[in-house]
């Protein structure tokens, strides 16, 4: 058993040996890929987050936008915008009156 586990050995070096820069290439390229902090793994990862993350953002600019229009509505002072606004909410009834009272 420890024998046939030389002999492979024996044959590995024998291939490194016969193929110096192929063996270095192998090495080299499996350090980028697997073991290195800054490994294609991650990059691919984080390349993944970054786009979820850009994504998320866009939503949120176009949520953004909308309470922004909405708000320009609101401060605008146009009564009846508010008096919608607020009977959808149910704060006031059909008939009720708003008063607004500016300081």
């Amino acid at each position: 058993m420890g024998l046939r586990i030389l002999d492979r050995i024996g044959s590995v070096a024998g291939w490194v040996r016969d193929h110096k820069y192929l063996s270095v290439t192998i090495v080299f390229l499996t350090i980028i890929i697997v073991v290195d902090d800054n490994n294609m793994i991650s990059h691919i990862k984080n390349r993944a987050a970054i786009d979820e993350l850009n994504e998320e953002i866009s939503a949120m600019e176009a949520d953004s936008a909308e309470f922004q229009s909405k708000l320009k509505l609101y401060t605008d002072g146009d009564i009846s915008v508010i008096e919608d606004v607020a009977r959808e909410q149910g704060l006031i009834k059909k008939n009720e009156e708003i008063y607004i009272i500016k300081e």
